[in-house]
């Protein structure tokens, strides 16, 4: 270790204390009130692994208005690599992930701070300069040239919420160092100090990154007993991308008799936003729904469909009975005012709010309307959303947790209350502390019926504006964690003519990522008025989804290109992809020898001439039109 600083505040005051070496692998702070240990050693196969803790060693006990805010220990690990490009993993959901060199600088969009808490961890400070950034949960980097590179990354879910940063030049990596959120009041006890999430680092060459990664998420899914998912993936209809929030209890049962007659071979009906009266009264349905949501499951169940439905369980609006009936049990900062948890003009245009997870009126609240979804209304398929608020700078009725801490226990209470057959659905949530508890696990921003994000994001340097180009890139480099730490849901496959702006093309491109993924499945097209031909992309692409959803894909070229070009699924297809405006030649490498089983695409029936394949370099080269995909049958 090179050095250590702790970050805390006593009231308004923050402090920033270093701390020094006293003997093997203890450090004291230089205000001598804390005390780190801090050690590194090998594991089997030559890992490091980092451990530590960190305690109150003053006599007296510490203040009331005591504070710990972060810990930033800089590792001495500081390789000559060359022309490194890094990986930079998002925080949540939402969160954009993928690949930098030392010149592209690392992004937020600070002007608008709906944007950033709502996408990004609140509490990182990103620095907005070139080969200066910091990845949340873990870090790879990987020198092509060398074939060389190194991951770390948490070796568990732990107590604090724990990123990475990298500075790094063209020649080396210049310094390492981890960070552990805090932001909490702990209780010091005796002999009882606070556990550091334990952390390894990995070398390794001539090792393809994708495979690298792919090890990393088994490793951690099986220390936490992930289920290994035997059952099929979900396949299933949505209602968001058509229809909002302006769903009707008549447009959910149009959608659903036109599943059995077009013969969809899907499993689950989702109801999304737009049933309930108000955010936060989420058993108290709109007049649009006369019969209530009860009614529709019974009416999904009768079609042999599981039905699902949309919560944000955190999340409450002031006109809310909750927020009426316990404003004491609402986020507050320190100023005693609600912190606003997300800005959506589709539910008016002032904030909406979260609940403070510890108070025990939210966990009764929590408690009640889980029973009533699925004891009540008989809902087995949750999809909850907006998870992200539970974590939410504030001050909580318990401030001894860290916000990864409340966010954990609200998780565990609802699995607790739905049990292990309810299917859990994750969407814009903390990734690290919600392995093991979810089913399936939104892994990128909301798809649009565009392309592109819109321009004014762009300009505001967000990074995670929606749109199905950010989407996919996310669905190809968080790949990884399928299956591994539960099913990938790529978000909702949107095929129409009607209310779409992306070209044919386009549309097959992204019905080729999420098919090949994989992960979950879900249309979100008006099936009533589905035009004849896009319903042939739709069926083409479940059942390409379904023969690639009983093996894992293989991102490729991930290291390449930010929206890297391919994947390879394991059950036998390899599919490749031009996401510009451009013909271009596209060149990958692939970590298995393949053997073609023809050379003609799945989707148009003819022979891609352009394709080869050179097994002894394991390379594949392939001339694709602007936005064109392809889908070949392999043998492995």
């Amino acid at each position: 270790m090179n050095k250590a600083t702790l970050k805390y505040k006593i009231f308004n005051k923050i402090i920033y204390s270093e701390f020094r070496k006293h003997s093997e692998n203890r450090f004291l702070s230089q205000d001598n009130l804390f005390e780190l240990k801090f050690s590194m050693k090998k594991d089997k196969s030559e890992n490091m692994i980092y451990s530590g803790s960190l305690s109150w060693i003053d006599q007296q006990r510490p203040s009331i208005g005591l504070v710990i805010l972060d810990l930033k220990i800089e590792l001495d690990f500081a390789p000559s690599l060359s022309n490194l490009k890094v990986y930079q993993h998002g925080y949540q959901s939402w969160s954009f992930t993928s690949t930098y060199t030392e010149e592209e600088k690392d992004t937020s969009p600070k002007l608008l701070g709906f944007l950033r808490y709502g996408q990004e961890n609140i509490y990182t400070d990103h620095s907005d300069k070139a080969g200066n950034f910091i990845s949340e949960a873990l870090l790879l980097a990987h020198s092509n040239s060398e074939d060389k590179g190194f991951i770390i990354g948490v070796n568990e879910v732990g107590d604090q919420n724990t990123k990475f940063q990298i500075l790094w030049d063209k020649q080396r990596v210049v310094s390492l160092t981890i960070i552990y959120d805090f932001y909490c009041s702990p209780e010091f006890k005796i002999n009882t100090p606070l556990e550091l999430t334990q952390v390894k680092l990995e070398s390794f060459e001539k090792t393809s990154p994708e495979m690298i990664l792919e090890e990393f998420g088994l490793a951690l899914g099986k220390k936490y007993k992930v289920k290994p998912f035997e059952e099929d993936v979900p396949t299933g209809w949505c209602s968001w991308y058509y229809y909002y929030t302006n769903i009707s209890e008549a447009i959910i049962l149009s959608n659903l008799h036109e599943v059995k007659n077009r013969k969809l071979p899907i499993e689950f009906f989702q109801i999304d936003d737009g049933y309930q009266n108000e955010i936060g009264d989420w058993t108290v349905v709109n007049e649009k729904f006369p019969r209530g949501v009860r009614f529709l499951a019974e009416e999904i169940r009768k079609q042999d469909l599981k039905p699902g439905i949309w919560l944000a369980p955190f999340l409450v609006r002031k006109k809310s009975s909750f927020f009426t009936l316990y404003p004491e049990a609402i986020l507050k900062d320190e100023k005693g005012n609600p912190v606003p948890a997300i800005w959506n003009p589709l539910w008016g245009m002032d904030y909406t709010y979260t609940l403070d997870v510890t108070h025990p009126k939210s966990i009764e609240f929590l408690e009640e309307l889980f029973k009533t979804f699925t004891r009540d209304y008989g809902y087995n398929y949750l999809k909850l959303d907006f998870l992200f608020s539970a974590s939410l700078m504030g001050v909580p009725y318990n401030k001894r947790l860290t916000p990864s801490e409340r966010y954990r226990q609200a998780l565990e209470l609802i699995r607790k209350v739905v049990g292990k057959n309810t299917f859990l659905l994750g969407c814009g949530a903390p990734l690290i502390p919600s392995i093991g508890i979810f089913d399936g696990m939104r892994i990128g921003c909301d798809v649009t019926p565009f392309w592109y994000p819109e321009i004014k994001r762009r300009l505001l340097k967000d990074k995670h504006a929606l749109s199905t180009e950010k989407g996919l890139i996310n669905t190809i480099t968080r790949s990884f964690m399928h299956r591994n730490l539960w099913l990938n849901d790529p978000d909702c496959l949107i095929v129409r003519k009607e209310k779409n702006k992306m070209t044919p093309s386009q549309t097959i491109l992204m019905a080729t990522v999420m098919a090949m993924s994989g992960g979950i499945l879900l249309v979100s097209d008006n099936l009533v008025t589905i035009e004849p031909d896009r319903v042939e992309i739709l069926e083409k692409a479940i059942e390409l989804s379904k023969l690639c959803q009983k093996k894992k894909s293989i991102p490729l070229g991930m290291f390449g290109n930010s929206f890297p070009r391919g994947f390879l699924n394991q059950a036998g297809f390899f599919g490749v992809w031009n996401p510009t405006e451009k013909d271009e030649w596209i060149e990958l490498s692939i970590p298995l020898k393949i053997k073609l089983n023809d050379t003609v695409d799945y989707w148009t029936g003819e022979k891609i001439f352009s394709l080869e394949i050179d097994n002894t370099l394991r390379k594949i080269k392939v001339m694709l039109k602007p936005f064109q995909a392809i889908v070949i049958g392999v043998k492995n």
